[in-house]
């Protein structure tokens, strides 16, 4: 009896569940976000997170990755440097251009900076960038923000 109870049961579940419409709303926006800021803690106090190399580096990379379908043609991407988080000066400390672009039939790119060796002189500065989309596709707003601390030798060190 147990035994045919579990199947009826079993079969009711079947009956019952197949029967349910299922709308599942589909999202058919556009965003670009930092992979640094999906995956690392924000700084203390702010909603983004800080990575941090040494002025020799030479360069730096940031994955920006598209939160869409992935597009026929190239997608050119603005952001800009935010002077409220930034302390590093452009030609000085770092190169940047300002855009970078998603090839067609891709979800990444890779935003680089380029990290002037400024020599020996001690502390660190700060370069803060945020993704600004285009016409198209939006900043993602937990993930439009990374920070990039660039320190420098301590000259007593050399």
């Amino acid at each position: 009896m147990k035994k045919i109870l579990s199947i009826f049961s079993v079969m009711m579940v079947f009956a019952f569940g197949s029967c349910i419409d299922q709308n599942y709303p589909i999202w058919e926006g556009a965003e670009v976000e930092f992979q640094t800021a999906v995956v690392t803690a924000p700084v203390a106090g702010q909603n983004y997170p800080r990575v941090t190399v040494a002025n020799t580096v030479g360069s730096h990379s940031f994955q920006v990755n598209l939160v869409a379908r992935q597009r026929a043609n190239d997608e050119t991407i603005a952001y800009r440097v935010v002077s409220e988080g930034t302390t590093a000066v452009e030609g000085t400390d770092y190169n940047v251009s300002g855009s970078l672009v998603i090839p067609a039939n891709s979800s990444t790119a890779s935003l680089t900076v380029d990290v002037i060796d400024t020599g020996a002189i001690g502390g660190s500065v700060d370069l803060l960038l945020e993704l600004e989309g285009n016409s198209e596709i939006q900043p993602s707003e937990n993930y439009k923000r990374v920070q990039l601390r660039i320190t420098r030798p301590d000259p007593s060190e050399d």
